[in-house]
C-alpha cells in the first residue's frame, strides 16, 4: 500500500534537492522573493498531494459520465460532457500556478502561459493514467481536467499581469523573481 504514495514522496524529494542545488542563489534574494519561492514550493507539494496521492474517493460522488476503461483506469475523453463541482475546483486549484508563473517568470508571453497550462494538465493526467495502471492510484483521467487546469493557469497569470498595470505594481514588484 505504501508504494501508492511513492509519486508524492518523489515530488517532495525533488523539490528539496532543487532547493539544495540553488541554495547559493537563494541567499541573494530579498525576503519577499524568498517568500514567493517558498510558497510556490509548498503549493507544488500540495498539488502533488491532490493529484498524485492515492484516493479511494472523488470530491464529487455522482459522476455524470460513464468512463472508458483503459485497464483499471477510468478515462473521459469527451470535453464538457460533465461539468460537476470538480470541474470548477480544478480551475481554482491551478489559479495559484498562474500567479506563480507571473511572479517567477515575469517576462513570459501569453502563448507560453497557455502552453504551460496545457502541458501541466496533460502531464498530471498522463501521470495519473500511468500510476493507475501500475500501482492502482484510483484516479480519473479526464480531458476536462486538462482544459480546466490550463484555464486556471491563464486566469491566475492574467490576474497578476493586469494587477501589474494598476497602483498595485509597486507591491507586486517586491515579489517578482
Amino acid at each position: 500500500m505504501m508504494i501508492r504514495w511513492l509519486p508524492f514522496f518523489v515530488n517532495v524529494t525533488a523539490l528539496l534537492i532543487g532547493f539544495k542545488i540553488k541554495s547559493r542563489q537563494l541567499s541573494q534574494l530579498s525576503f519577499w522573493q524568498l517568500l514567493t519561492i517558498g510558497s510556490a514550493a509548498i503549493y507544488v507539494m500540495i498539488i502533488g498531494y491532490l493529484t498524485l496521492a492515492p484516493t479511494s474517493y472523488a470530491f464529487v460522488n455522482n459522476q455524470q459520465v460513464a468512463p472508458m476503461m483503459i485497464g483499471s483506469a477510468p478515462v473521459n475523453l469527451i470535453p464538457f460532457w460533465s461539468t460537476t463541482a470538480d470541474f470548477y475546483q480544478n480551475v481554482m486549484m491551478m489559479l495559484p500556478f498562474g500567479v506563480y508563473l507571473a511572479l517567477l517568470l515575469p517576462t513570459i508571453r501569453f502563448r507560453n502561459v497557455v502552453l504551460t497550462g496545457a502541458i501541466v494538465g496533460v502531464g498530471i493526467e498522463t501521470l495519473q493514467l500511468i500510476l493507475d495502471l501500475t500501482i492502482n492510484l484510483s484516479r480519473w483521467v479526464d480531458i476536462n481536467d486538462v482544459l480546466t487546469n490550463a484555464c486556471g493557469v491563464v486566469i491566475g497569470w492574467l490576474m497578476i499581469t493586469l494587477a501589474n498595470r494598476t497602483p498595485l505594481k509597486q507591491f507586486i514588484k517586491k515579489w517578482l523573481i
